[in-house]
């Protein structure tokens, strides 16, 4: 049993039983070191987990295995098979025990070529999970991927749609030809749901007796939830039930019976018609909370309506418009004219318990 470099990493070469066993450990010797120290005690004690070549399966075979028992029953199932696809590209004929961490690493390196630090780690983060099922289901001792690193996502500068801004978006979305793009941005504004929300939105969800909005199988437990409708919800869904021809309230166009998948080609187009820069339809979302606040509404009741888990959240979506963030530092200056102004009468200069004694004696004395 012993230790040998390639490259910049370590592996380690040893012998179980007639089966020779060659693993990566990585650039640090002494973390090498400590790996063979405790590899070498689990083949003396008989512990260490290796399975037959035979019954290692190959990547395609372990994700449609993934695919049906995992995938299947997460709501996010359709990007997750796209995602899975995408893998079978890359490393589907090859045994899963044969994939490292550098070939991870390999593929996250050319996928942030093509698209952005968000997407590849959401992509990662599901191929660190089949692996983290293939030691779950004792197809493998260990995950090669565990000690892969997110990359850093730029943050987001949060964009509020101004009243008036509100106003040529939606006179853009008649230029567009997308009949439920407009819909669409006016729920939004007014019920602050999520895209996914609005286009998986069943008439059987809304209540027009009691004027709510019934949210199911959201993001989070706390994301069910309802919604009550105002007089513009009101009127828009009473307009698009008239014509309703699905159970769905923004049905697909081309597939009957199944919902709208997106409206980002559309939104874009009406975001660039109306000339505004970097509105995503989710500021449509951080536009409702913030038009609560300002209208003086609590934020545990915004927290309620946004379907959020954490009050922070909630404070991160809702922003005070630059008007009182100008009145709030401009009340500096109004203290330092005051402590500047040569005609304001001086402060007491007395111990504060003997200025408060003398306050009460005058307040307990008649006229």
């Amino acid at each position: 049993m012993g230790l040998f470099k390639r490259g910049a990493n370590w592996y380690l070469d040893f012998y179980v039983g007639s089966r020779r066993v060659r693993e990566k450990v990585g650039p640090a010797k002494g973390e090498a070191l400590r790996a063979l120290a405790v590899r070498q005690a689990e083949v003396a004690l008989g512990k260490f987990n290796l399975h037959p070549a035979a019954s290692i399966p190959t990547f395609e075979a372990f994700a449609g295995r993934y695919e049906t028992l995992v995938s299947a029953h997460k709501r996010g199932r359709a990007v997750e098979r796209y995602y899975i696809r995408m893998f079978v590209a890359v490393f589907g004929k090859r045994k899963i025990n044969e994939i490292s961490s550098e070939d991870a690493e390999r593929f996250k390196t050319n996928r942030a070529k093509e698209v952005k630090p968000a997407t590849v780690n959401r992509e990662m983060t599901l191929l660190k999970h089949m692996f983290a099922k293939a030691v779950e289901w004792k197809l493998l001792p260990t995950n090669p991927l565990r000690g892969i690193r997110s990359l850093n996502v730029p943050t987001h500068i949060e964009r509020i749609l101004e009243l008036e801004e509100e106003a040529r978006l939606l006179a853009a979305c008649d230029r567009v030809r997308s009949r439920f793009l407009r819909p669409a941005v006016i729920l939004a504004l007014n019920t602050g749901m999520r895209r996914g929300e609005l286009l998986s939105l069943k008439w059987e969800q809304i209540d027009f007796v009691h004027c709510r909005i019934r949210i199911l199988n959201a993001k989070t437990k706390s994301g069910e939830r309802s919604i009550p409708m105002n007089t513009t919800t009101y009127a828009l869904l009473s307009e698009l039930r008239q014509n309703k021809k699905s159970n769905l309230v923004f049905p697909s166009n081309r597939k009957v019976g199944e919902r709208l998948l997106d409206l980002k080609k559309g939104f874009k187009k009406a975001v660039q018609l109306a000339g505004l820069e970097k509105i995503r339809f989710h500021d449509l979302r951080h536009a409702f909370a913030t038009r609560l606040v300002q209208a003086g509404v609590d934020i545990i009741t915004v927290q309620r309506l946004l379907g959020h888990a954490r009050i922070s959240m909630t404070a991160r979506y809702s922003h005070s418009p630059d008007s009182a963030r100008i009145a709030a530092v401009r009340r500096l200056d109004e203290l330092f004219s005051l402590q500047s102004d040569p005609n304001r009468p001086p402060e007491p200069t007395g111990p504060p318990a003997v200025a408060v004694h003398k306050a009460q004696q005058v307040s307990t004395l008649g006229p």
